[in-house]
């Protein structure tokens, strides 16, 4: 398990959304999610980097954004859900060949380093960023 520590800027991020999405690995590799960024990809043609951004709610329950990121709110386009990650700390994870799936591999990674205490999770906004298919980072919110 490998990870560095990141300063992550306010960002804006707009997209379609999954209710009740928690995140893990099983999320990251479904059906649902894959449709999703294959709809963003054919929808915008921009292509990567595109993001699964893993908002939680006041109760601790999370919803999935997949997404794109906008220099500014009044870019996203009309329909999609908006939302607004302030700065913040993360642990960065990319894969190191444990496991065949980047995403299995980067959540076990993540899964790994809170039982061992070398990260405290903050349970705040938990990113995915997609280079391309496979290739995958992922920012967990930390307490520092």
């Amino acid at each position: 398990m490998s990870y560095t520590i990141a300063v992550r800027e306010e960002a804006v991020y707009g997209g379609l959304v999954v209710p009740g999405a928690q995140p893990s690995f099983k999320v990251s590799n479904s059906e649902l999610i894959e449709f999703l960024k294959d709809r963003l990809f054919d929808r915008d043609g921009t292509g990567y980097p595109m993001q699964t951004v893993y908002v939680p709610d006041p109760a601790g329950n999370y919803n999935a954004l997949v997404c794109l990121d906008y220099r500014e709110s009044a870019a996203v386009p009309i329909g999609d859900v908006l939302v607004r990650v302030p700065k913040g700390i993360y642990a960065r994870f990319v894969p190191n060949g444990d496991y065949h799936d980047a995403a299995e591999d980067v959540w076990a990674q993540v899964d790994d380093a809170t039982v061992s205490a070398e990260i405290t999770r903050a349970y705040r906004e938990e990113i995915e960023v997609w280079q391309g298919p496979g290739a995958v980072e992922l920012f967990i919110s930390i307490l520092v």
